[in-house]
């Protein structure tokens, strides 16, 4: 988990580092809490500004006493997927819940952690299809200087004897999109990385000084071993995300669904 902090920039030298962070997040993040049969979720979102975020969990038991469960690294993405169908897995007293589904209409598989589960309750996971932001915190990246095949794949699967967490995935893309953004309390420089994969498309975010080769241009071919993790959107985040007319489409074809039969 460590590792995936150094993504957005946030670099954890050792265990008493990592308590600090965590004491901090406890202390100024935006709270947010969801009501379980075995007790209550504590969220604390430390926003850092540009999607960056940080995230702490507390579990308080039934009886009232409160533990520390979680503290991980977050990106808000710019962009919405749809998973259907999905499945969740969560475990209350470590502030855990881990989504498992596929990209809407393909079969491309996603297994991601779940950050603002205590932001948007329960009543949304009666849906069918879920409206989530995906992006990868990259702990290894390299710009290719050759064009190689997109794939999307578990780590443990191209990795053998390795031991790594279930939502730890490795990829292939082409570049589409990237921006420099900072991190203002560390003064670290990342990219934002937009990645056509072929069948989806994916945010990764990586620390500039961790990717190999600094040649990042548009159309640049780019491989990495990210953390997945992402956000469901409510509806007002996800009307919040409407970025106008889709000018791929004829103004024709709009009025066409109101024609009259008679």
């Amino acid at each position: 988990m460590e590792i995936a902090f150094n993504a957005i920039g946030i670099e954890i030298a050792n265990e008493t580092a990592f308590n600090d962070l965590a004491e901090t997040v406890g202390k100024s993040g935006e709270v947010s809490r969801l009501t379980r049969k075995s007790g209550i979720l504590h969220g604390r979102c430390l926003k850092l500004g540009e999607g960056l975020e940080v995230w702490s969990m507390l579990y308080e038991s039934e009886s009232g006493e409160v533990s520390y469960a979680d503290c991980r690294p977050g990106f808000r993405a710019k962009y919405a997927q749809k998973v259907a169908p999905w499945i969740m897995t969560e475990i209350d007293t470590e502030g855990e819940a881990v989504i498992h589904g596929f990209i809407a209409d393909t079969e491309t598989e996603v297994l991601f952690e779940l950050q603002n589960l205590t932001e948007v309750g329960t009543r949304i996971f009666d849906r069918n299809v879920l409206r989530v932001g995906l992006c990868g915190l990259a702990y290894r990246a390299e710009v290719l200087k050759t064009a190689e095949n997109y794939f999307w794949r578990s780590f443990d699967e191209s990795v053998l004897n390795v031991a790594a967490a279930e939502n730890d995935w490795t990829l292939c893309g082409r570049v589409l999109a990237y921006n420099s953004l900072r991190n203002h309390l560390s003064g670290t420089d990342l990219y934002w990385i937009y990645l056509d994969l072929g069948e989806f498309k994916l945010e990764v975010l990586v620390n500039q000084k961790a990717l190999k080769s600094q040649d990042l241009h548009i159309g640049a071919y780019f491989k990495a071993d990210v953390w997945l993790q992402g956000h469901i959107l409510s509806e007002t985040a996800f009307r919040n995300s409407y970025e106008g007319v889709d000018r791929r489409h004829r103004t024709v074809d709009f009025w066409k669904s109101f024609k009259r039969l008679n």
